[in-house]
């Protein structure tokens, strides 16, 4: 496979895509953010070249992404619902490599689909397999390779906006279920790094996903490194039982479909349904994927309570 150095990104302005440019420039690639029309587009720097194509237009995506050796959807799961046209420019252009749009939960879990709120990526996926199996057919060669990057919650992230289970403002760690679970998770630079890996060695991470953690731990684990890092005001155990959630979050989901609701990042539906992915207990939708995760990423437990010394306040 020949070396890639030119990048296109999907979804520049987004959090994935804010953590993976400032990587990908450093490591020496030259970018290409793909920003869709409107009256102020939406760039992430002036270090790199902006084009712009709406996702669905596919000669204006096609154009958009001549010359590109690589292309990194970091958009929302809104957006993947275009894969079929992304994936039909990219062969049009030429492009050799795609990171599809995961950066997070393992969506190639065999459960995956239970939960509604994986079916944007899983369609996506879908639509890239097809659209790929389509062009070999036509061609009789394969032309366009692919990685999913899995790296499970930010914690980081999630800690500083106030949707981790660790909460520093009210001193607080909710407990879903035994605590015992084990989850993988990473700090949100990984995802940068991690899509340098695969950019800078695209055959050897070539169509199947790869997994990466910082860490794999559970609750109970993390609630002993934080009352050591962040003494202090005693922190409060709030214990949330998890039983039922997932029950609950289809019927909550059904009835925003009914109801039309849009944004479903923010609905009480895909809380439940994303909490009980990550905290059941047995492990039924891969949170914990650290046999499988790509060796030497973990940062180890020294790394991880320093970390975790300076997002809490006390460093």
């Amino acid at each position: 496979m020949a070396p890639i150095t030119n990048v296109a990104i999907l979804g520049a302005s987004g959090n994935v895509g804010q953590a993976i440019i400032p990587a990908i420039l450093a490591a020496g690639f030259n970018v290409t953010i793909i920003a869709r029309p409107g009256p102020n587009p939406r760039t992430a720097t002036p270090a790199a070249k902006t084009e712009i194509a709406a996702y669905d237009d596919l000669p204006a995506l096609t154009t958009a992404l001549i010359n590109q050796h690589a292309i990194i959807e970091a958009f929302n799961p809104a957006a993947a619902t275009h894969q079929r046209t992304i994936v039909r420019a990219a062969l049009a252009a030429g492009v050799s490599h795609i990171l599809t749009p995961d950066f997070s939960t393992d969506t190639f879990n065999v459960h995956a689909s239970e939960l509604n709120i994986f079916e944007p990526k899983i369609n996506a996926q879908r639509a890239l397999e097809d659209e790929l199996k389509l062009a070999e057919a036509e061609t009789g060669k394969a032309t366009l390779t692919w990685t999913a990057v899995i790296v499970g919650p930010w914690y980081d992230w999630g800690i500083s906006k106030g949707l981790f289970w660790i909460d520093p403002v009210e001193r607080t760690i909710t407990r879903f279920g035994s605590g015992d679970q084990r989850y993988s998770m990473s700090a949100v630079e990984l995802c940068g790094r991690a899509a340098v890996a695969v950019l800078r060695d695209p055959a050897f991470y070539m169509n199947r996903p790869a997994y990466f953690a910082s860490s794999t731990i559970s609750t109970n684990e993390l609630i002993e490194i934080v009352k050591r890092v962040a003494p202090g005001t005693p922190w409060e155990v709030v214990d949330v039982p998890v039983e039922g959630f997932v029950e609950e979050g289809k019927k909550l989901w059904e009835a925003d479909s009914r109801n039309g609701v849009q944004n479903r990042l923010k609905s009480r539906a895909y809380v439940m349904l994303g909490t009980a992915s990550t905290f059941d207990e047995g492990n039924r939708y891969g949170a914990d994927f650290g046999e499988k995760a790509e060796k030497g990423w973990d940062q180890g437990r020294e790394v991880l309570e320093e970390h975790l010394r300076r997002l809490l306040g006390s460093a």
